[in-house]
């Protein structure tokens, strides 16, 4: 981790946090907020700024001794050499002082948040203290921007719940949901937040993304454009605020990257395609929702979703999709590609009125910048935006997009 001068150590002793650490033996593995190293002689983390952390630990027997950096995601089981991480994700107040205790017997872990840790206790353990790797923190900040205390109790449980990469998720294979009335994940056991030994994301159906009781020309059009989807998702699991859905995507591309939970990548992938493929609702919005959420909302969420997929990019670790994720980068591609022809749309549509005006323009093109920055160095050519689009795309697109994973199903009503 990195090194303080004397200095900068004395001013943070004052104003930082601290987390003790006892039972991770020499030669485990220690990670805060994506930086992952292999420990010696360890007794915690010091200088700790306030604010969400992640923190994950894989003990001796099953952490890997060339591990520097953070892991690549794996399948459920993990192959050889990628070790099972345990984690915490918690808020942390100014100046906190806590204690996580592993025993290596029970291989039971407890949070301890009521200890009083002296200053002469941190000073005979500070030696064996790590400083917060503050040279991370910017990265961390633009990857974890939107979640919220109350995402991490809605989707983990809690705030100080241990989960690992194997943990499930409620309603994992998504096309197995059923979205009829009276099971829409809203105040049941299966709701967000609703079961305590899964993560409870948001949970929907992208092969059946129209209303109940629509026929025809309603179904054959919200099969393609996921908006009336995207609306009933927002407004009947997220309160009618869409800023949530990015909040939700950024916690399960943490989950995947540094717990390596495949669980999470099916999360990820569907809420990603949910966005990415939903048209009309940048421009009328209110269409959508009960709760008439705004233009402005709406554009605030699509310009978040741009700057967390660069962000998002950028932290992938070298060979990703070489090994553990092949083929995920055409499904980047591919979704990419869906929403840069919505936005362009959207632009379009409205160039002659105020509902994308300069100023939302100048932010999103400049946040697109930032996204097509990402993807040169996987060697992306991500299309530029235009205001020469109509809104819609060609039958050929059409056709190709309705293809693979998650083509839909139209059935008989």
């Amino acid at each position: 981790m990195n090194q303080l001068t004397s200095e900068q150590a004395q001013a943070l002793w004052s104003a930082g946090g601290f987390l003790v650490f006892d039972g991770l033996s020499e030669g485990s593995e220690f990670g805060i907020d994506g930086s992952i190293n292999i420990i010696r002689k360890f007794s915690g983390i010091k200088f700790l700024p306030p604010g969400m952390h992640l923190i994950t630990w894989s003990p001796t027997s099953s952490a890997s001794s060339s591990t520097t950096g953070p892991a690549s995601p794996a399948g459920p089981a993990g192959p050889a050499g990628i070790p099972i991480r345990s984690g915490i994700i918690r808020y942390t107040k100014p100046k906190e002082r806590f204690v996580i205790r592993y025993d290596s017997q029970s291989e039971h872990t407890e949070v301890q948040l009521d200890v009083v840790i002296s200053d002469d206790r941190l000073k005979s353990l500070d030696g064996e203290m790590a400083p917060y790797p503050f040279d991370h923190l910017e990265r961390w900040k633009s990857l974890t921007s939107h979640i919220t205390e109350e995402t991490i109790i809605q989707v983990i449980g809690g705030n100080n719940r241990v989960i690992n990469g194997l943990i499930e998720v409620e309603g994992e294979e998504e096309d197995s949901v059923d979205r009829r009335k009276g099971n829409t994940n809203q105040g049941d056991e299966n709701s967000t937040g609703g079961n305590g030994d899964k993560l409870n994301f948001v949970r929907f159906n992208l092969k059946k993304s129209w209303r109940d009781g629509a026929i025809g020309e309603e179904v054959t059009r919200y099969s393609k454009d996921k908006s009336w989807l995207l609306g009933d998702v927002v407004e009947r699991q997220l309160g009618g605020d869409p800023i949530k859905l990015i909040s939700q995507l950024q916690l399960s591309f943490i989950l995947l990257l540094h717990l390596s939970s495949y669980s999470a990548l099916l999360v990820y992938k569907r809420i990603l395609t949910l966005l990415c493929q939903s048209t009309a609702i940048l421009y009328t919005p209110s269409e959508y929702s009960s709760s008439s959420t705004s233009q402005k909302e709406v554009q605030e969420t699509f310009v978040s979703l741009v700057d967390t997929l660069a962000s998002q990019i950028q932290a992938i670790p070298d060979g990703t999709f070489d090994t553990e994720l092949p083929e995920l980068d055409v499904f980047y591609l591919d979704q990419i590609d869906s929403m840069r022809k919505n936005l362009s749309g959207g632009i379009s549509i409205s160039k002659d009125s105020d509902k994308w005006d300069e100023n939302a323009r100048e932010k999103l093109g400049s946040s697109w910048t930032k996204l097509k920055e990402a993807g040169k160095p996987w060697g992306w050519e991500i299309g530029d935006l235009s205001i020469d689009q109509v809104g819609q795309n060609s039958d050929d697109d059409e056709e190709s997009e309705e293809e693979g994973e998650y083509a839909p199903v139209i059935v008989e009503m």
